[in-house]
């Protein structure tokens, strides 16, 4: 389910976590650089800019969401205190030189998520199919909303095309580049065939 939130938060137009993951490109950055970027992605785009505090204050609480040191952040159930985006493992901290890292491979997203991610990016492109390196690089895509490069990106094709060909996801290759065929339905659909599939296997 957090896969799927994260997915709502950071299409969320207009929000730190839609700049981060949609239009922020630093892949090893620190705190203050991030907030800087931001700052002057509000004050270019925004009617409304963030303040200087505002700005570090939004960086703040979605690294603090989401950035866990490796092999240590494991969030226990009964610390309230512990945000269970850390989970999803997006972004690393590297408390010995005060940097955080964006991951490439994202580690345990499920099919439905990427394909919900793909099939809004449909929706917003108006296109039924889409090329690997779009998937990978487009705002909204699930390259960039995932934090995945464009193998962890192809993989995740592969596998939503053999695991779900009956629901009308496909791969067709055009021109030597492959693209991915995606029904556009809800997030909640997809969640939905989250839920069937994981409660088949059980």
């Amino acid at each position: 389910t957090w896969w799927f939130l994260h997915l709502i938060l950071a299409t969320r137009e207009g929000t730190v976590w839609s700049w981060f993951f949609n239009d922020h490109s630093d892949r090893i950055f620190d705190r203050a650089s991030c907030a800087e970027a931001f700052l002057q992605f509000t004050r270019a785009k925004a009617l409304r800019p963030a303040s200087d505090a505002m700005a570090l204050k939004d960086v703040s609480c979605l690294l603090s969401a989401y950035a866990a040191r490796p092999g240590v952040d494991v969030v226990d159930p009964d610390d309230v205190g512990a945000c269970p985006f850390r989970e999803l493992g997006l972004i690393v901290r590297h408390d010995l030189v005060r940097r955080f890292e964006r991951t490439r491979a994202p580690v345990g997203l499920p099919i439905e998520a990427f394909l919900a991610c793909s099939s809004l990016l449909a929706e917003e492109t108006g296109r039924d199919a889409l090329s690997l390196r779009e998937l990978a690089t487009l705002r909204f895509g699930p390259g960039r909303v995932f934090c995945a490069g464009l193998d962890a990106v192809d993989e995740m094709v592969g596998t939503a095309a053999s695991a779900l060909w009956m629901k009308g996801v496909g791969v067709e290759t055009l021109a030597g580049e492959r693209y991915l065929q995606a029904t556009v339905r809800p997030i909640e659909q997809w969640l939905r065939d989250y839920y069937v599939r994981i409660e088949a296997a059980s």
